[in-house]
């Protein structure tokens, strides 16, 4: 639980409030999925709406050995692995216990699949300032590729909010009920997990319910920096170093770099996602 007076834990009951239509249940679940087609499908849509294992070997499979997320008559219970994908080289996820992190030395593109995932790919093609951006070449799919993975094997997809990259692959904005393959979007602040700038973020889950997710902390506090100063415009003021309501802006580094809290907290909800899909697959087999 947090210490700091000015941070509550959220209700998962507030949660689901925040998160779906007002027509889904109490529980955070909604009445009925729209058809595979009903999004138009298409090469970006992205694979097959989960349901099932794929048969596809893969990350996963050669994680930990082979008793990841298995109990040995000799080992204690590894955690299932949970890959990170295009992440920093100094992220906080190299070192978490059971995260597989691709980073560009290892090129994400390259992941063989076969775990859910916590992706973090590049925005600066997809934010509010992308008009200014200087992408590189297949830069944008990354991103495209990013959701298709989510989809396939579960997990969670961070962007800054109001990314266009959800108009593009169909993805559901907040309160806006799910997608075909269950996938639905979580508004939070990364500010509540430590970051110093308000930083709001959109997350992209599938596999996991709005009342599933691990407890998210809520801070009252006011943030001490800002991700970056507002340009000079006609009807904006622009503050400066002394005036009442500056703030520092924070570095480039700190833009992209993960808060460890949330990191941890990421990988706590993909690792659910993983565990729900292991559920349905038992439960699957058993029907048969």
């Amino acid at each position: 639980m947090p210490t700091d007076p000015t941070t509550v834990p959220v209700l998962h009951s507030v949660l689901c409030s925040h998160v779906l239509p007002d027509d889904q249940g109490a529980a955070g679940l909604p009445r009925a999925l729209p058809e595979v087609g009903a999004h138009g499908g298409g090469a970006d849509a992205g694979p097959t709406p989960r349901g099932g294992s794929n048969g596809r070997r893969g990350a996963a499979d050669e994680f930990e050995g082979p008793h990841h997320g298995r109990e040995s008559k000799n080992l204690a219970p590894i955690a299932a692995p949970i890959a990170a994908l295009f992440v920093r080289a100094d992220s906080h996820y190299h070192a978490l216990p059971g995260v597989d992190a691709w980073d560009a030395v290892r090129d994400a593109m390259r992941w063989p699949g076969g775990c859910p995932v916590v992706a973090h790919p590049p925005c600066r093609a997809w934010g509010k300032l992308r008009d200014k951006a200087n992408p590189r070449d297949g830069e944008k799919e990354l991103a495209r590729q990013a959701v298709r993975w989510v989809r396939e094997f579960g997990g969670v997809l961070e962007h800054p909010a109001h990314s266009t990259l959800w108009a593009a692959m169909r993805m559901p904005l907040p309160r806006k009920g799910r997608d075909a393959w269950g996938g639905w979007t979580l508004p939070i602040s990364q500010h509540w997990f430590g970051h110093r700038a308000e930083k709001m973020t959109w997350l992209y889950v599938v596999g996991c319910e709005p009342h599933e997710v691990p407890e998210v902390p809520l801070s009252l506090a006011d943030p001490t920096h800002v991700v970056a100063q507002p340009k000079k415009r006609p009807t904006v003021v622009r503050l400066r170093k002394g005036m009442q309501g500056w703030k520092p802006e924070i570095s480039r580094a700190e833009r992209e770099l993960t808060p460890a809290p949330l990191a941890a907290w990421l990988v706590e909800l993909a690792r659910r996602c993983d565990e729900n899909a292991a559920l349905k697959s038992t439960a699957g087999a058993a029907c048969a």
